[in-house]
């Protein structure tokens, strides 16, 4: 349980850091990389719990209102591939900071409801169900991008 719980204290960290008022571009570019990155490493090593309890549904106002916060960071698109690894049709899209933070803030949250209610095993499965699926892309793609702009 200590994986779940370490990832428990940094899902609470980026959603608080979501929710608070945006630093400068500079500082939130750097808050982005230290938090995306430990989440990531940390995705990796939740345990495979599960439960049937679905996690709470935010409405969409709620995200727009993260989504618009992150306006505060140092860009906001970016070049992106949807499937890197076809290389028959190397075309990129685009990518949005924006839309890659405030997605991951709506998928963490779900999980950290299920976790503050106690049903840990559903919070696992949420985490991870959710990474696999959908925040794993924006988290990746958005520590990329980040990472070319900060070097």
């Amino acid at each position: 349980m200590q994986q779940l719980d370490a990832f428990f204290h940094t899902a609470t960290a980026f959603c608080q850091w979501a929710e608070g008022s945006p630093a400068l571009p500079d500082d939130e570019a750097d808050t982005a990389l230290r938090l995306l990155s430990q989440l990531y490493a940390q995705a990796h090593e939740l345990p495979p719990l599960f439960d049937e309890e679905d996690a709470p549904e935010l409405p969409h106002e709620e995200w727009l209102v993260i989504y618009r916060r992150f306006g505060a960071m140092p860009f906001n698109y970016y070049a992106a591939y949807s499937e890197p690894h076809d290389t028959a049709d190397p075309s990129p899209g685009i990518g949005d900071l924006a839309d890659d933070l405030a997605d991951i803030w709506r998928d963490l949250k779900g999980g950290l409801a299920l976790y503050q209610k106690g049903n840990l095993a559903a919070a696992a499965w949420e985490w991870r169900d959710s990474f696999n699926i959908h925040w794993g892309r924006h988290a990746a793609g958005a520590l990329y991008a980040l990472q070319c702009w900060r070097s």
